[in-house]
């Protein structure tokens, strides 16, 4: 059994000429353009790690804050795979071996399940295990602050060592990691996704 700590970066639609983000594409609102993601065994130590650079073929335009927060471009992600052969190579990082998924919140499952539904690319429901690690954090640190806490302020809170930038996939995902090992609970509260309670719209 090991722990996939998963993270995602998206572009969405964007309307230049209005200068505001539009909705164009209900079902898959927010295209992935990377995946990031540390694999951890039952002892908290990194086996492996991923990080998967995607061309969008959707919103062929990068919206201008991801732009600003992720530092991607276009012109960095021409040469890159499309999302359904990016995600193949996901699949062999994860294995046949059993998994629990470790995210930052609930939204990067949401966006994985409709890109995956969009491109037709699952046989039945998505279903996951998965640890909101954010969730965890969120009681652990005992934050107060309204709504649950943000991956920087927690790394700073728990005294972790800043080592690279954020919202980049495999950085937040690296961050994740050493989080969940900080907090870990003797009992986990482990929830499931099933893409069944997703809307697609």
């Amino acid at each position: 059994m090991s722990y996939i700590v998963l993270d995602l970066e998206f572009n969405q639609a964007f309307d230049f000429e209005k200068n505001k983000t539009i909705l164009l594409i209900p079902s898959c609102r927010f295209e992935i353009i990377q995946i990031g993601a540390v694999k951890l065994d039952e002892n908290f130590n990194v086996i492996d790690k991923i990080n998967l650079y995607i061309k969008p073929k959707l919103y062929k335009k990068m919206h201008p804050y991801v732009e600003k927060i992720t530092g991607l471009t276009m012109e960095f992600l021409e040469d890159k795979p499309y999302f359904t052969e990016a995600y193949k190579y996901f699949e062999k990082f994860l294995g046949d071996e059993e998994h629990i998924f470790c995210i930052w919140g609930s939204s990067d499952l949401k966006a994985l399940y409709r890109n995956l539904s969009y491109y037709d690319m699952l046989k039945s429901d998505l279903i996951l295990k998965y640890v909101d690690v954010q969730n965890l954090a969120t009681k652990y640190i005992k934050y107060s602050k309204g709504g649950c806490i943000g991956l920087k302020t927690a790394i700073e809170l728990l005294e972790l060592p800043l080592k690279e930038d954020f919202h980049d996939a495999l950085n937040d995902a690296l961050y994740t990691a050493e989080i969940f090992k900080k907090i870990f609970p003797e009992k986990l509260n482990l929830k499931v996704f099933n893409s069944k309670n997703v809307k697609k719209k």
